[in-house]
């Protein structure tokens, strides 16, 4: 009696279907994943930004559902998992360097406009600079021009006095030079000011200068003007001694004190420069002294009674 063959068939297609499966339908699979991993590169710049990285995750992509769906006669879901996962990586790398240059891209924009706005500031400053500058050149110039015409008039007026012979003496000049000498030793003491002493001083030498050629009424013009430098900067006061506060004065001296003038000196009607002049004593006068106000001192000559500095006595 002969078997049939379908058992045996039968039996040899329930060993090899289950091995069939596990080739096939029992390997995990899913392009989701890279498709999204694209999409987020592609969100994020990687086409312009990281070009080669980019272009790598979607060829992985690509071969991914080519493997998936057969395209190249056979079906290879394993093959399509590996390259989906390439695709992942790839793509995730090209996101973070997308993401890399387009902060470098930000921080080097920024910087670039705070260089521009640096730029600006500079040719601001530099164009006010030079601003100043011009100023300054013409403010010099000027004051060129009025030192000129300074000196012009000074020689014209030396002329006119000389020429005149007015009504000053030796004795008045030699005491306007003296007080000018006494503001100005007292300017010496501040170095702000040492413009102001040097153009007292220079006035100071024309008035000695004119005094010596006999010249007194224009030796008391440059004395006069040596004095009114200093007391500009004194702000109109000059060496007042009997308004400042910090001044400790002098106790009186016994009358009758006797002093010789050491150089002709102006008497003036009260201690202090700023008060006016009412006669002036010769060189070598002897005169009697009453008493005494920081640095000056009372005194009487012939009926005259006033106060005289008193580094002009001795």
């Amino acid at each position: 009696m002969r078997r049939s063959p379908v058992p045996g068939v039968l039996a040899t297609l329930a060993l090899v279907w289950p091995l069939a499966s596990c080739a096939t339908g029992g390997v995990k699979f899913d392009l989701d994943p890279a498709r999204t991993a694209l999409a987020e590169a592609r969100s994020a710049g990687a086409p312009t930004r990281s070009a080669e990285a980019f272009a790598r995750a979607e060829k992985h992509l690509q071969e991914a559902e080519a493997l998936e769906a057969g395209r190249n006669g056979r079906r290879d879901r394993r093959a399509a998992q590996r390259a989906a996962d390439l695709a992942i990586v790839e793509a995730h790398c090209a996101t973070a360097l997308s993401r890399a240059v387009r902060q470098t891209e930000q921080t080097t924009t920024k910087a670039a406009a705070q260089v521009a706005a640096s730029t600006a500031e500079v040719d601001r400053l530099t164009a006010r600079i030079k601003k100043m500058e011009e100023d300054q050149h013409r403010l010099e110039d000027r004051v060129a021009v009025l030192t000129r015409d300074l000196e012009v008039t000074e020689t014209e007026l030396i002329r006119t006095k000389a020429r005149l012979k007015g009504n000053e003496t030796k004795a008045e000049a030699s005491a306007a030079i003296a007080e000018a000498r006494i503001l100005a030793g007292r300017l010496a003491e501040d170095k702000t000011k040492a413009l102001v002493l040097a153009r007292s001083e220079e006035s100071l030498a024309k008035a000695e200068e004119q005094l010596s050629a006999g010249n007194f009424g224009a030796a008391l013009f440059f004395a006069s003007k040596a004095q009114d430098l200093v007391a500009r900067v004194k702000q109109g006061g000059g060496a007042d001694e009997a308004h400042d506060p910090t001044a400790v004065p002098s106790p009186p001296i016994p009358s009758l004190s006797s002093y010789v003038v050491r150089t002709a000196a102006r008497v003036r009607k009260g201690p202090t420069l700023s008060d006016p002049v009412l006669g002036h004593l010769p060189e070598g006068t002897q005169v009697m002294g009453e008493a005494v106000s920081g640095e000056w001192v009372k005194v009487t000559y012939q009926g005259l009674s006033g106060w005289v500095h008193s580094s002009l006595l001795q």
